[in-house]
This record gives structure tokens, sequence and C-alpha cells, in this order.
């Protein structure tokens, strides 16, 4: 089985895919085939024959990496002023308790901004800002630590022997 050295693009940072095709351009002009390239750097011919053709039509310049995804639906600043309202806190912003939920999020940047998400594409702003998907603990409002903690040290072990 023939294994490559090279690691999947997917698993390249933007910065290393860029270095890969300027690496790739110093043979534009040398007398090595299409091939020999794809097979020194891990690709298809296909993305050798795309790089050379924008290396041609604009040189280096059109080797750089490019700007990829969907353009954000918030601007700069609304995208900081909702971050930023995020982190204080939803009571802050209005709400009942301190906890953000998808729906309320979308709610708030509309109010802030008049911007709408649904909430399956609000999840990809979220983490562009940063945020991962967080659940709280659920634990009753009775709950006693000191009881648990004594229960834990005294009781179980006796249960736990007797067993």
């Amino acid at each position: 089985m023939k294994t490559s050295h090279h690691p999947p693009s997917r698993a390249l940072s933007q910065d290393a895919l860029e270095k890969r095709r300027k690496k790739a351009a110093q043979y534009f002009n040398t007398n090595k085939s299409v091939i020999w390239i794809a097979n020194k750097f891990g690709v298809t011919r296909t993305a050798v024959y795309q790089w050379k053709k924008e290396w041609e039509r604009e040189g280096v310049k059109g080797l750089k990496k490019g700007v990829y995804g969907r353009v954000s639906k918030l601007t700069p600043e609304q995208e900081k002023e909702v971050r930023k309202d995020i982190l204080n806190g939803a009571k802050k912003c209005g709400y009942d308790t301190d906890f953000w939920t998808i729906k309320r999020i979308a709610d708030h940047i509309k109010k802030k901004t008049s911007v709408t998400y649904e909430d399956r594409s609000l999840w990809h702003t979220l983490k562009r800002f940063g945020f991962s998907c967080q659940k709280p603990n659920r634990r009753s409002r009775e709950r006693d630590e000191k009881a648990i903690a004594t229960w834990l040290s005294t009781t179980w072990p006796a249960i736990k022997k007797g067993a």
C-alpha cells in the first residue's frame, strides 16, 4: 500500500496551503511536468493546473489565500457589540435568567441590529466569535453539598464494605 507523506489538504491551514501553492509555482517555469509537480506536493493534476492558470494570470498574487465562506450578515462593529453583550450575560440584556439560548441570542441580535438569523446558521457565527455549546449542570435547589460530602466520606464506605 502506497502512503503519502503529505497531509490531506483539509488538515492544513490557509497559510500552509498558500505556502504550498507558492512552492509549487517555483516549478512552473521549469521543464517539470504537471504530473511531477502534483506528485511532489501530494495534490491532483487539476489543482496544479488551477494554480498555474492563476499564476499565469496574476503572478504570485494569484496564489495567495482568499476569503472563504459567506460574508457575515453583521458588520464588524455589530459583531463586536453582540459578542460583548453575550459575555455580559443575558440578564443585562433584559432576560429573566443569565442563560443564553440560541433562540435568545437570535432574538437579541434581531432587536439590536435588525438582522435575522436562523438557529442552524447562528451556530457558525457563534463559533466564529469563539463560543461553544455549554449546558448548565442541573442540580436541585435544595441540594446540600455539605451533607453529600459527609455521606460520601462516612456512610458510603460502610455500605460499600458490607456489600
